[in-house]
């Protein structure tokens, strides 16, 4: 009973999408050149960006709960029964709370960043997901939110590759997001969820999503080109290494305007984080390695 109590538990917070949403944070440490070692700032950080989220995946469940049991979510513990809907809203509400309190241990831009972003989150999992165009700018946000965190943790500065990462990991994660919903088009519909495909098409939605991923891939090379990083500009093994993600870009868009069927979206929604996170890493090895 325990165990299922704590895998039930598990499963409310999302406990594996929760901690990778914290990668950002180590990544924009890393490219800011702030992160140099073990830093409590940094720890403190990863606390509230891993709550945060486990929050808002709490509330989620509390409020979607009828409409989980009636699609038969096995995959809410709610609706199986592992956990009781006050359990997730006193997770959610404890949550809030801790982030808050975590945040009065950072510099006043790092906690105003907090502030701010922690009520969006909240309120995008009570209701504002079912907004057109709202769900998407929200999980969007969430890329730089996180990114931003990671670079003005210690010193408060922004550096012009952490905005332009930022600004990349923005364009990507609404791209993303538009595709994935032409995945759950069927269900949002009959949840009364306004999406992009779902007002204008399938079609027109793959077009967006390939718009802007057409976008990222002229961004994504263009410090080996001109001077935003020096440690990138005409570094060879960081242009050898981002052209992978962006032929793959190439491959995937052309797979998604020929095939907007849920089982190819869903193949594509799992290449997509591979060259989301190969492109990190090609970043990383940038700043890293001087070539």
């Amino acid at each position: 009973m325990l165990k299922d109590r704590i895998n039930g538990f598990l499963k409310l917070i999302r406990i594996g999408i929760s901690l990778f949403g914290c990668i950002g944070l180590f990544v924009s440490g890393i490219l800011a050149e702030d992160l140099t070692g073990f830093q409590i700032e940094y720890l403190i950080a990863f606390f509230i960006i891993f709550i945060s989220a486990a929050g808002a995946f709490a509330i989620n469940d509390y409020y979607d709960f009828e409409i989980d049991k009636k699609n038969k979510r096995d995959d809410r513990p709610l609706v199986l029964g592992l956990l009781s809907r006050r359990t997730a809203l006193t997770t959610a509400i404890i949550s809030f709370l801790i982030v808050i309190l975590l945040a009065l241990f950072l510099n006043l831009i790092a906690m105003s960043l907090v502030l701010i972003s922690l009520p969006i989150f909240y309120l995008y999992s009570i209701g504002l997901k079912k907004k057109i165009l709202f769900k998407n700018l929200l999980i969007a946000y969430s890329y730089v939110a996180t990114l931003f965190l990671g670079s003005l943790v210690t010193d408060a500065i922004l550096e012009p590759l952490i905005i332009y990462f930022a600004i990349m990991g923005f364009i990507v994660g609404f791209g993303s997001e538009i595709m994935f919903d032409i995945a759950d088009v069927q269900g949002d519909k009959d949840l009364g969820i306004k999406t992009i495909p779902c007002e204008f098409g399938l079609k027109k939605a793959a077009r967006v999503t390939v718009l802007l991923y057409s976008i990222i891939i002229i961004l994504d090379p263009l410090p080996f080109f001109v001077l935003i990083d020096s440690r990138l500009y005409l570094n060879f093994l960081f242009l050898f290494l981002i052209l992978l993600p962006v032929i793959s870009y190439i491959f995937l868009s052309r797979s998604l305007l020929k095939d907007q069927s849920k089982e190819n979206v869903l193949k594509l929604r799992i290449i997509i984080f591979l060259i989301m996170q190969f492109g990190t890493i090609s970043y990383l090895l940038g700043v890293l390695i001087k070539f």
